[in-house]
């Protein structure tokens, strides 16, 4: 539990449990500059106020556990692989629980892994911003489409355990539970995943224009 005057933690989730079968190869493992794709973002993650990086994999990615094998992060590969992202949030905030055991003060973020322009002076911003809100969820927009990453108090985590097992977790506010706070900023790079071919060659473009490589 925390101690008084401990600041809130703050964990973050990337749900790594895919097949890339529109990829066509493990998308998490294509370059990107020097780095791979998930090197990038768990370097972007490794800022003062994320206590924990949690990812989440199937049993059989051995290419990926091998790859992560020298981070500064937690794998988590269960028995039964995850089959969507609601189950792999599930595995880690299990994991989370019985290891650093988090007040209600604390909070969590979702990323999947597959976000390899975020920045951490962007993700530093996200977290100012909410670190002013009292909302149980905050969620970034670009031109009123939303983003990665979320942001949930860490209460949130008992009502993504009570819903239906075909409910992802937007079902929250799809039921009322409560409604998140739309942070609109100035970043496309929140809504730019990799799903195919064609997305991994406008992100490499995306990326040399920024590092001028």
């Amino acid at each position: 539990m925390n101690h008084v005057n401990t600041p809130p933690r703050l964990f973050a989730i990337i749900p790594a449990a895919g097949k890339s079968r529109r990829m066509g190869t493990h998308k998490l493992l294509l370059s990107l500059g020097k780095e791979t794709v998930i090197q990038r973002l768990v370097r972007e993650l490794n800022n003062s106020f994320v206590t924990k990086t949690v990812i989440v994999a199937r049993k059989d990615d051995h290419l990926l556990e091998e790859h992560v094998s020298g981070m500064d992060i937690q794998l988590i590969q269960p028995e039964t692989d995850p089959p969507d992202m609601k189950a792999s949030v599930l595995v880690a905030l299990e994991w989370i629980n019985t290891h650093s055991q988090p007040s209600e003060e604390d909070s969590w973020l979702l990323i999947p892994a597959d976000h390899p322009l975020l920045s951490r002076a962007l993700l530093a911003s996200l977290y100012d911003a909410w670190g002013n809100s009292n909302s149980s969820c905050m969620i970034p927009t670009f031109q009123g489409q939303k983003g990665h990453p979320a942001f949930f108090r860490w209460p949130v985590s008992k009502e993504i355990l009570q819903l239906n097992e075909d409910e992802g977790i937007n079902a929250l506010w799809k039921k009322q539970k409560f409604q998140p706070v739309l942070l609109e900023c100035n970043h496309p790079e929140i809504l730019i995943d990799l799903d195919t071919p064609a997305d991994y060659e406008y992100v490499k473009q995306h990326y040399s224009k920024e590092h001028g490589t």
